[in-house]
This record gives structure tokens, sequence and C-alpha cells, in this order.
């Protein structure tokens, strides 16, 4: 007995139609989820770069004698000439990616022929206090990400953590701070008494 059935190869159109169409669903449903989770990861890995540049700058005030914290020249400095101030008294082991945030806008600062780098306001993501600061001082930020995500200013729209920052306090803690926390200004949207 011989049986007249062709062997079946492959899909119908209507089939892989249904294929693509489950497919499609499943993505629409993981995609913001991993990119929600990505997200989060920026964060952490943002604030344990704050915590990392926390240890050169507390090594900084005390070595200095004068238990300062880093500080630019003039009275008010950018946040990366205060920093820079700390590169310069010693920069061993301090790696340019650590200034830059995965949510932000900046790139790492290059090394010269001596390693040694500097910073400027497109190699640094982070803030600084804009004035002198000593490391006995308490509940007062030191830093923070420099930019809110989507924040706007005369230079143009900038990136960072949606709906808040990353703030290191004087004691080395960091929390993720709330756009709308009384310890924002709503100005700058920076933490009081920090600067870009």
């Amino acid at each position: 007995m011989t049986q007249n059935h062709a062997s079946r190869h492959g899909f119908t159109l209507i089939e892989l139609l249904v294929v693509i169409a489950i497919i499609s669903i499943i993505a629409a449903f993981l995609v913001p989820t991993l990119l929600t989770g990505r997200r989060e990861a920026y964060k952490v890995q943002c604030a344990n770069n704050l915590r990392q540049i926390f240890t050169p700058a507390m090594q900084f005030s005390d070595r200095r004698g004068n238990r300062n914290f880093p500080f630019g020249p003039g009275k008010t400095p950018a946040a990366h000439e205060s920093l820079n101030e700390m590169i310069r008294f010693d920069s061993e082991g301090l790696n340019p990616k650590l200034f830059v945030c995965p949510d932000g806008n900046a790139g790492p600062a290059q090394k010269d022929e001596k390693s040694e780098f500097v910073l400027d306001a497109d190699t640094l993501d982070y803030t600084w206090t804009k004035t002198r600061t000593k490391n006995t001082k308490t509940n007062a930020a030191l830093s923070s990400d420099k930019y809110i995500d989507k924040y706007e200013d005369e230079e143009g729209i900038h990136q960072g953590h949606i709906k808040g920052v990353n703030v290191l306090q004087t004691d080395g803690s960091v929390s993720f701070v709330d756009e709308k926390d009384d310890s924002i200004d709503t100005e700058t949207m920076l933490p009081k008494g920090l600067t870009r």
C-alpha cells in the first residue's frame, strides 16, 4: 500500500506570521524591562565611582594637614578645577574613567606619555563642592552627578539619571536623591552647595 501524501517541509506563510507576531509581543514586554535594568545598573556603577573618588579626596585632605577636601583656585572654582588639585597631588592609580558616569555625557580624559591626565568640563560627569569644606563636616553634599536626565541649559540638553542624582556626602556615603527633594536647587537641579 502506497501513501500518496506529500511530506511537509517548512512553515506556511500563516504559521510564519504567527511566530513573528508572538516574538514581537514578547520583545515588547522584555525591551522596557531590560532598559530599566540597564539604567539601574548605571546608577549603581555611578554611585561606586563617587565612593571611589571619595577615597583619594579624603587622603588629600588628611595629607595636606588642613583637613580640607580638594578645592581649586578662586572663590568658586568649577568642579574639574577642584578635582584636578587632587589629581595633581597624587594621580597614581586614578583612572580617568572613574570620573565618567555611564549615564552621562562626558568621555574619559586622555593620559599623556607620563600616564597623567587633566579633567575639564567635557571629561567630568560629576559636580564638586563650591566652598572650602573640611572632612570633619557632617551632613553635607561633597559631589553628585552633573545632570539629571534631559536637563537643559544654554549648552543644550544633557544626559543623566532619570528623576534624580547620586549624591556623595562628606562622610563617604552615597545615596540617590529625587529631583523633587528639598536638598535639590530648583534652578540648577543640583544638590545645594555644589557646582558644575
